[in-house]
């Protein structure tokens, strides 16, 4: 597997460099600094002040950004591959999610700041914008990962669960990991008004379905080697998801994207969306 971490000196790029440790060494590891230049623009501003001014600004900032990669690199797990460092002059989000293309990594790891779902919109943080365009896997870290021994896996089926697995199947942890699969029955709305009585057959069908699926599923991850449970959620699925995730105590939620891109997925509320900002633990996004 390779792995690519963001780092940005906040305290929650250092959580993302620290539950490295509960994840096997990979094959290929980079550590991506992103240098972002002042715009200095103005009538009153010569050019030649301007190109000077900046050529002092990103000497500055080059020589802070190669510290701190070489720093990190020493906070990685020993028995890590050396890291590739790279440092690159340009908008955050888009420097991560170009080197994560470069290097074919499997895997992006990064802090999140905790912006709510409006200032994300207006402002644009790096790890919104990396989540809801990045083409590979992408674990997002708001608070550190001490330990990773239950993994709650939400799923609307056997696509997701696909995804998942085949991540799954390339052992990314370090030690196996307790995986607890869960489908969430939303107790949609009939069209049509329906007795209790039918509601409650509808209900009860839809229960046994989703059990035969999530018992299907749990076998196949016994085979890859993951000791599996399940879990049937009832309403809400953000909500249920979240919830959970307290009741089982799980110390990382993963998630399929389900491919939804762009800033129609902040309108719509896509499932992952949702659980990705209000979460409190580590959100692993599978792709």
């Amino acid at each position: 597997m390779k792995i690519l971490v963001a780092v940005d000196g906040s305290t929650q790029s250092t959580y993302a460099i620290q539950a490295l440790a509960h994840f096997r060494p990979p094959e290929e590891f980079t550590l991506v600094h992103a240098l972002t230049l002042p715009e200095l623009d103005h009538p009153m501003i010569t050019s030649k002040m301007r190109d000077r001014v900046k050529e002092d600004i990103e000497e500055g900032l080059r020589q802070e950004g190669n510290a701190l990669l070489s720093q990190t690199a020493k906070e990685v797990p020993q028995d890590f591959v050396p890291a590739l460092q790279i440092h690159q002059i340009g908008s955050p989000a888009q420097v991560i999610l170009d080197t994560a293309l470069t290097t074919e990594s499997d895997l992006v790891m990064l802090g999140a700041r905790g912006l709510g779902h409006v200032e994300e919109l207006l402002l644009g943080s790096v790890s919104h914008r990396t989540v809801l365009h990045a083409s590979r896997s992408t674990c997002v870290f708001k608070s550190p990962l001490s330990s990773l021994v239950n993994i709650l896996l939400p799923i609307e089926g056997e696509e997701d669960a696909r995804i998942a697995f085949n991540f799954l199947a390339m052992k990314p942890f370090r030690q196996m990991v307790n995986i607890q699969l869960m489908i969430v029955w939303p107790l949609p709305q009939a069209p049509w008004p329906i007795t209790l009585k039918q509601n409650t057959l509808l209900e009860e069908h839809a229960i046994t379905n989703v059990q035969k699926t999530l018992d299907a599923l749990t076998t196949m991850l016994e085979t890859l080697g993951y000791p599996a449970s399940s879990h049937i959620g009832l309403g809400n699925p953000s909500f249920a998801i979240l919830e959970q995730q307290k009741s089982n105590k799980a110390d990382m939620i993963m998630m399929s994207s389900h491919g939804r891109k762009g800033l129609s997925r902040f309108f719509l509320g896509s499932v992952s969306h949702s659980v990705l900002h209000q979460a409190h633990c580590p959100v692993l996004i599978v792709r």
